[in-house]
């Protein structure tokens, strides 16, 4: 999957970028210094350098189904989203290029706020939900850039963040028994149509061994 995010993401910046892929590379490498050090030609760089659960989009909903015929219900868990973060960086000799390559980069993911499944390559086109873009958008977690750069033990340059959230669908189906009792209280009202009803001199009566609907 974010190998498929990688090429969704190479396609958005030559597409929209209207950048030559004969004369520019994109990269997804760690720039390092021997990496830098081996480019031959211009070179845009998206280095991801995180991964971690988006928790204020956390589903913690349960969906089930009942089989017809079963006495247990097949209840499965939502997809969990994940946040994605790059580090997008451009590699020319001189600083002019460099800035005007990088600048086009940012043009070119600034027009797609939101990455529709269908514009995607390979499982992206698969994502049960759109996939949104933050760009040149520091992440809410607290990040160092020159970390990174000593991480990459590499001279820090100009550069900027790439977020993508997308989802994790973990298919896990929990079998759980169904409910076999169920209670009715009966009573008085004076007023039917607000569904109350006085049970202090009701009876509460429990049925069990009730068979799942539609057996």
């Amino acid at each position: 999957m974010i190998h498929d995010l990688d090429l969704s993401l190479e396609k958005i910046i030559y597409e929209q970028g209207k950048i030559n892929r004969n004369e520019i590379d994109i990269s997804f490498e760690i720039p390092t210094g021997d990496w830098s050090a081996r480019l031959s030609r211009p070179t845009i760089d998206l280095w991801c350098f995180d991964l971690r659960e988006n928790t204020k989009l956390r589903n913690s909903d349960i969906t089930g189904a009942i089989a017809r015929g079963e006495r247990t219900a097949r209840m499965t868990a939502p997809p969990r989203r994940y946040d994605l973060c790059y580090l997008v960086t451009a590699w020319v000799r001189k600083v002019e290029d460099e800035h005007q390559l990088l600048w086009r980069a940012l043009a070119s993911l600034i027009q797609v706020p939101v990455l529709v499944t269908d514009m995607g390559v390979g499982g992206v086109r698969d994502q049960p939900f759109d996939i949104p873009l933050k760009v040149a958008n520091m992440p809410e977690f607290q990040i160092s850039i020159t970390d990174l750069w000593n991480v990459a033990n590499n001279q820090m340059r100009l550069g900027f963040t790439l977020m993508a959230t997308v989802a994790l669908d973990i298919a896990r189906e929990i079998e759980v028994p169904l409910v076999l009792e169920k209670s009715l209280e009966l009573g008085q009202t004076e007023d039917p149509t607000q569904h109350k009803i006085d049970v202090s001199n009701g009876v509460r009566v429990q049925k069990a061994n009730s068979k799942p609907k539609g057996s």
